[in-house]
């Protein structure tokens, strides 16, 4: 199995022209996905499942991807929202949030057929992504964990090692099919 992780594009709030957590996709972030939709069709990579969180710009930035590649979404949730730095930064706000709890419980459920050929594609937010990379690949949540960078429409691959039996990043925050004119964070 594989799990592609992807943010969503450039939002109205990622740019500054809205307060609002829930806000749409730029211009520049519509164009961005389409840039990440027409890389995974060019490469074939078959996307057997897209999930997303239930926040306007990664569920456009998913509908955006799933046109390009001929697969519907599958189902948003709000597991898959975005998490506050705290989240991250407090061991012991890691071990009593039921948000992490509810997050490790359907990355569980989403991952139970990891010996299968599949991919799954899960367009989510900076954070999120960074706390799935860190709970499969078994690294405590900390303050660190924040450094590594999350461009708009970056993605990074995790896939199941069946001879070790543990999950593996393939690469992280991949924006290389981003024009430079259209790379933000």
């Amino acid at each position: 199995m594989k799990i592609i992780l992807v943010r969503h594009g450039e939002s109205e709030h990622n740019s500054g022209k809205s307060k609002s957590n829930d806000s749409s996709l730029t211009k520049k972030g519509e164009i961005q996905a389409k840039h990440l939709g027409e890389k995974l069709k060019k490469e074939r990579i078959k996307i057997d499942a897209i999930y997303t969180s239930n926040f306007a710009r990664s569920k456009h930035t998913a509908e955006i991807i799933s046109k390009i590649i001929k697969v519907p979404i599958s189902k948003s949730f709000d597991e898959l929202n975005e998490y506050h730095a705290y989240h991250v930064k407090s061991k012991l706000m890691g071990l009593l949030s039921p948000r992490l709890r509810a997050l490790k419980k359907l990355l569980k459920k989403i991952s139970r057929d990891r010996e299968k050929d599949k991919t799954i594609l899960i367009v989510a937010h900076g954070r999120t992504n960074r706390i799935i990379i860190a709970y499969l690949l078994q690294i405590p949540l900390g303050k660190y964990l924040l450094r590594l960078a999350q461009h708009n429409t970056g993605f990074s691959v995790l896939y199941w090692n069946k001879t070790f039996q543990n999950w593996g990043l393939k690469f992280m925050n991949d924006f290389t099919h981003l024009p430079r004119r259209l790379v933000t964070n």
